[in-house]
């Protein structure tokens, strides 16, 4: 019966034991194999592997540089990012809105513009008159300043009778100054609610033409008024964690014990509104309120059994830097008598 012929295997593994051994004599007794045997296996490994082996040698394969930055490289770079947003977000943790006199000053929290086919044109305009011509105001808008359906919701297009550029042009007389053609509102701060962000392209929109570098940020901001004689620390977020059929200001409440502390805490998003103001545990006076907005007869809220609220679509607070903490912030439900009473407040001042 012919020998089986040696594999390629067997015989690199000779070439191997014998090289690791140091003698034909050591790998024959590691292998358990007769010196002969071995020997002949050697004599073919280099017949038929050094051939092979001297072809390889005559071929210089090239090499190709890495495709990517080192690996070094690439955790540095993700160092400074992270270092750098952190910095970002520590710097938008309670920032300062600068208020130069000591005069009452009235922050509008406007509740939920949604701009279109749902939105109370006439109670907008006369409210935004007023916010555009009072002296001493500063506002914020607390979020859902459009429609914005997006995903599965975009289908509601098609029941309204406005188109997504129209949502934009809106926008953009709402958030610019009256000589850039725009609404003329002083704000202060900008918030996007649950609808800006559904279609995400819109709040990148919202951040392209926000010339005039108003701080806009994602569903909350902690900020403070600072004027020259006090601080006043205000928790605006387009809704605040915690809900109660039996308190409106549920997650107001929640804050004010548990979150960080401020001095009112204002929030929209149910499209209702309430106020309500009291000595913490701390004897801190705080004011806490939701602005109803200026969506009125939706189907969503009428298929749901949401009841409809008339008033407080815009809570403006009149902030007197100079009186004691009880009367220190002043809330109104309605704009126009708020206005009024900041007015009379400023001449007072003066005189």
């Amino acid at each position: 019966m012919p020998q089986k012929p040696l594999t390629e295997t067997e015989l690199q593994m000779a070439l191997q034991t014998v090289e690791r051994a140091g003698s034909i004599a050591a790998a024959a007794v590691e292998l358990d194999m007769p010196y002969g045997t071995l020997q002949n296996r050697l004599r073919r490994a280099k017949q038929l592997l050094q051939p092979v082996r001297h072809l390889q040698e005559e071929a210089q394969l090239p090499t190709f540089p890495d495709e990517d930055l080192p690996v070094n490289d690439i955790l540095n770079h993700l160092e400074s990012a992270f270092l750098k947003k952190s910095e970002h977000e520590a710097a938008k943790h309670w920032f300062k809105v600068k208020i130069k006199s000591d005069a009452p000053y009235g922050l509008a929290v406007i509740g939920d513009p949604h701009l279109g086919v749902h939105c109370n044109i006439p109670l907008l305009r006369r409210d935004v008159e007023i916010l555009a011509t009072t002296e001493g105001v500063g506002a914020v808008n607390i979020g859902d300043t459009v429609d914005n359906w997006g995903g599965r919701l975009i289908r509601l297009y098609a029941d309204s009778d406005i188109s997504r550029q129209t949502e934009r042009r809106l926008a953009q007389w709402f958030l610019n100054k009256k000589e850039d053609d725009g609404a003329g509102i002083p704000w202060v701060v900008w918030l996007h609610g649950n609808h800006d962000t559904m279609h995400t392209e819109f709040s990148t929109y919202l951040k392209a033409i926000n010339v005039h570098q108003i701080p806009m940020l994602d569903w909350r901001a902690n900020f403070k008024l600072c004027f020259p004689s006090c601080e006043v620390k205000i928790d605006a977020a387009h809704n605040h964690k915690g809900t109660s059929i039996y308190n409106p200001l549920q997650g107001q409440k929640r804050a004010s014990l548990w979150d960080d502390q401020a001095d009112i805490y204002i929030a929209g998003h149910h499209h209702t509104w309430a106020i309500s103001q009291e000595e913490a545990a701390d004897n801190r006076v705080i004011t806490m309120a939701r602005a109803r907005g200026y969506k009125w007869d939706d189907e969503y809220g009428k298929r749901g059994g949401f009841r409809q609220d008339n008033f407080g679509a815009t809570i403006l607070f009149v902030i007197d830097p100079t009186a004691s903490p009880e009367t220190r912030v002043k809330p109104f439900a309605d704009l126009k008598e708020g206005a009024e009473f900041l007015r009379w407040k400023r001449n007072q001042f003066k005189n």
